[in-house]
């Protein structure tokens, strides 16, 4: 039976998303003391196995002074985000029935959190875990648009200096010097070696758009969602062989548009997917949101904190779909200014206070 509340769909962010400006996110709930409670004894929680694994804590991550070489770091930058995701997928619990649940790349394993697949404090081992685990492996990812900037439109020349960048890559480094790593909507994620990245950097046309150039190495990042991550793929399903895995509280879908449901799932294949073809082949962020909207026609999709890092990909998703008659920027701006907004940026104050305002 319907609650009466809106639907929605959420969405986990990846890497890259926790910065300065979200410090204190971990605290952002307090004003309401039933979910200040439930968060911070979940922080709690989350911070007995960090003291336990000799790891900063995260309420201390939290605060000021920001620290690129700390906050970056991946056994720190993961942990914040996820539990940033996951607790304002608690608070909007009181607000919307949530019919599914995604992510982006980390975001996957927070989306296992949120959705019930691995009780949250799992949830956060095997961020921690894959965390370490990656961290050793050399290489990097580089992010570059593909789409007009003023409209949102695919741009072909664009794609096809992608795809020349990696033909040329890997004819002149190998096959595993270069790899698409995700698929970001208007944009394109790719993977490699130290030198494949380097080649990439010095191949791909440099563009500017507002305040960013492009090709852009993202910091601290490596390569994900490759072939060169195969023995961390290996390790992890060693290393966390003892998961309790279960079939998702709510729907997931996961980076190859693949609906796991709480009705028929399977734990084991969860898991493989998970430590498996997840970590070593390419991650289409396009295909889970095109799959959340097709399978659950939501009222609105909302984006988990911390950040706004999945906006503008994600939009450009909802245009291709066509969703609510959106072809365009411009149709989607005039969406966005109505009452009945598509896309909620939850990382954002302005539209957190805009979400508190709705019944509960």
């Amino acid at each position: 039976m319907s609650s009466g509340r809106p639907t929605a769909v959420v969405i986990a962010p990846g890497r890259g998303s926790y910065t300065a400006a979200e410090q204190g996110a971990l605290r952002r709930h307090d004003a309401d003391p039933e979910l200040r409670d439930l968060a911070q004894g979940w922080i709690a929680t989350f911070d007995a196995e960090r003291e336990s694994a000799g790891l900063p804590l995260l309420r201390d991550l939290d605060q000021p002074p920001f620290r690129p070489a700390t906050h970056l770091k991946g056994e720190n930058a993961s942990a914040l985000i996820y539990a940033t995701s996951f607790l304002d997928s608690l608070a909007l619990r009181a607000h919307f029935d949530i019919v599914g649940v995604g992510g982006n790349s980390l975001g996957w394993y927070s989306a296992l959190g949120v959705a019930g697949a691995l009780p949250p404090e799992h949830a956060h081992r095997l961020i921690q875990t894959m965390a370490r685990l990656q961290a050793g492996v050399a290489g990097g990812q580089i992010l570059y648009p593909r789409i007009d900037e003023s409209t949102w439109l695919p741009d072909a020349e664009l794609e096809a200096a992608l795809e020349g960048t990696l033909h040329a890559v890997r004819a002149s480094h190998g096959d595993e010097a270069l790899a698409r790593s995700i698929e970001l909507g208007g944009y394109a994620v790719l993977a490699g070696t130290e030198a494949g990245i380097q080649a990439a950097l010095a191949t791909l046309p440099p563009l500017e758009r507002g305040a960013k150039k492009y090709p852009l190495r993202l910091a601290m990042h490596g390569p994900f969602h490759t072939s060169l991550l195969r023995e961390v793929s290996a390790r992890a399903l060693e290393e966390l062989a003892e998961l309790p895995w279960s079939a998702p509280e709510l729907p997931l879908v996961d980076g190859r548009g693949f609906l796991w449901s709480p009705w028929s799932a399977d734990p084991q294949a969860l898991c493989e997917y998970t430590l498996g073809h997840q970590v070593t082949e390419t991650f289409d962020y396009s295909a889970t949101v095109r799959v959340l909207l097709r399978e659950f026609a939501p009222d609105v999709v909302i984006l988990l904190g911390p950040g706004n890092p999945l906006g503008g990909p994600t939009a450009q998703v909802l245009l291709r779909e066509g969703w609510r008659g959106m072809r365009t920027r411009a149709d989607f701006d005039a969406v966005q200014k109505s009452e009945r907004k598509a896309l909620v940026s939850y990382g954002l104050e302005a539209e957190r206070a805009r979400v508190a305002l709705l019944p509960r």
